[in-house]
């Protein structure tokens, strides 16, 4: 099934060293666009225009979670994904903090996900098993260094970001991408060799 951005949301900040090659960042940059995060109400009626089923990254480049983004607004986004129950959405955030203080029961139609980019962000791991979703994905990078030994219960699927970006796309070790693999199997955990937020995957 195909992937379609749904770009409810545009524009963020940075929040962890991962964000330093993001790709929107610089595109906005190089192209004098305005980057402060904004909602786009507009938007909202997009997934019903789609041919379905589809498969359908919310606010990829951006964050659905980020703090200037209302409650309000976010659960005018829960309404579209439950009233699409045809569709598929995926939702990440760094903001794992914000994810659960919101307390939502998110949709069976949709996965929630978190990235880790190295082993000192291993605590949204926690925060994410606290969320009443379906099913939950954790992203490894843009990874800045290795992740080391993981509790990957309850977590569903995951895969690892490759960069191919920025002004200096970071090198990712075979070596660490091997660490996250054999774990995965573990932990009966499904991984994703390509998954929608990189743009090259070892």
């Amino acid at each position: 099934m195909n992937i379609v951005p749904w770009e409810i949301t545009t524009g963020c900040e940075r929040l962890t060293e991962g964000c330093d090659n993001c790709p929107t960042y610089w595109e906005a940059e190089a192209n004098g666009w305005d980057y402060h995060p904004k909602f786009h109400s507009s938007r909202l009626r997009d997934p019903y225009e789609m041919i379905p089923p589809v498969n359908i990254a919310v606010s990829p480049g951006s964050d659905l979670m980020h703090e200037a983004i209302t409650k309000k607004q976010i659960m005018s986004v829960v309404d579209v994904i439950k009233a699409t129950p045809h569709n598929h959405y995926e939702i990440g955030t760094k903001r794992a903090e914000r994810l659960v203080a919101l307390d939502i029961a998110w949709p069976d139609n949709c996965s929630v996900g978190i990235p880790v980019e190295e082993s000192k962000y291993k605590w949204r791991i926690d925060m994410l098993r606290e969320v009443d979703v379906k099913s939950k994905m954790i992203m490894f990078g843009p990874m800045t260094g290795r992740v080391g030994e993981l509790n990957l219960e309850a977590i569903d699927y995951a895969g690892v970001v490759v960069e191919a970006w920025g002004p200096n796309p970071r090198k990712v070790e075979q070596s660490w991408v091997d660490e996250i693999k054999v774990q995965c199997e573990e932990w009966n955990v499904r991984y994703v060799s390509k998954h929608w937020v990189s743009k090259e995957t070892i």
